[in-house]
């Protein structure tokens, strides 16, 4: 290990002590609204663009927000011919523009503008446009927490020399479970063959026995929302859809997804939470108060809410005003660290 001086392990322990302050000065300067008229520039001329990310100096550190466009007839990741591609993060994709299909775990899902479509956990996938306009689609993805702590995997049939375990074996290659192998996995029918009454044996065979009913779950969860079917409800921040959340179906640890609806003249609720969220404005004109200051927003803007940092929108315009909501509270609330505190309740 590295020898340091005594002042120097000082100097680490009172990292700790300052972060707190130091984090709330860099969510103070961080990047709050992206107007639409910037996004079209860049989006002119690249496919892909991302939108919300730590590399573009967000305080964000558990998911990235980015747009993506596939021509008419076309397959994203041109070249890919059955697999497309998986990786160790969750993926949510709002639809847009265009119409066609997901193969996802070997399953086809068809879908249309307004759609949600949730991508199990290391699930190979691919999206297919079979329509006659760009396919145009919304993703949030957890890639920055998997960076953050060392296990992000992404497998891309096109470059099967970064594979990590797709090469491994025919089981590695179809589990949804990285590195999982048929011939060192515990089965449900060997957990029980220990003694009852060891308490310490229990728990170790529980540890063995996780990633096989993962798996299950994964292979159970929803993965396709149709907007046809979406429904708003009252609540003192307004009329809310969860439309992809653990609570409804959905095996996501991390993200929680929801649409809010305002209608003309009216406004939301105002609160902050102990999480990361991105406000999409699919319609509408209005403004949006974060932290005391007024960000002016039309559709397709987007607006990055700071942690804990207090947050009301006016509906300003002749029509609805919805925006498109992704969030990290199902990770505060399997850390612990969940917490919202309710301001001015909504008009509507």
């Amino acid at each position: 290990m590295a020898i340091l001086r005594p002042e120097d392990h000082d100097r680490m322990a009172m990292e700790s002590v300052r972060f707190a302050k130091e984090e709330a000065k860099r969510r103070l300067h961080a990047p709050v609204h992206v107007p639409n008229e910037e996004i079209q520039v860049q989006f002119k001329n690249n496919s892909h663009l991302y939108l919300v990310d730590p590399r573009l100096g967000f305080n964000h550190r558990t998911f990235r927000f980015w747009i993506n466009r596939i021509p008419a007839g076309e397959e994203e990741g041109m070249g890919w011919k059955s697999l497309g591609h998986r990786h160790t993060v969750e993926a949510v994709i709002y639809v847009l523009q265009g119409s066609g299909h997901s193969i996802i775990d070997g399953v086809r899902y068809d879908w249309a503008p307004g759609d949600f479509i949730s991508v199990p956990m290391f699930s190979w996938h691919r999206h297919l446009n079979t329509g006659h306009e760009d396919f145009i689609y919304l993703a949030a993805t957890t890639g920055p927490l998997s960076l953050s702590l060392g296990l992000a995997v992404y497998e891309d049939e096109r470059y099967p020399d970064y594979w990590v375990f797709g090469h491994q074996s025919e089981s590695a290659m179809k589990s949804l479970i990285p590195g999982a192998d048929d011939s060192t996995r515990v089965r449900s029918e060997e957990f029980f063959t220990g003694d009852p009454s060891n308490a310490t044996d229990a728990l170790y065979r529980q540890q063995l026995l996780f990633s096989a009913g993962e798996e299950k779950r994964r292979r159970a969860s929803r993965v396709l929302v149709k907007g046809a079917g979406v429904r708003f409800e009252k609540t003192p921040m307004g009329r809310v859809c969860y439309t992809i959340d653990p609570k409804a179906g959905f095996l996501m640890r991390v993200l929680s997804t929801l649409l809010a609806d305002i209608s003309p003249g009216r406004r939301s609720g105002a609160h902050r939470h102990l999480y990361e969220e991105v406000n999409y404005v699919i319609s509408g004109r209005g403004y949006s108060v974060i932290e005391d200051r007024r960000y002016d927003w039309a559709a397709g803007d987007v607006l990055c809410i700071p942690v804990f940092g207090w947050h009301q929108h006016f509906n300003t315009g002749a029509e609805p005003a919805r925006f498109l909501v992704h969030h990290s509270r199902p990770l505060m609330e399997n850390l612990g660290f969940m917490h919202v505190e309710q301001g001015e309740w909504s008009d509507e």
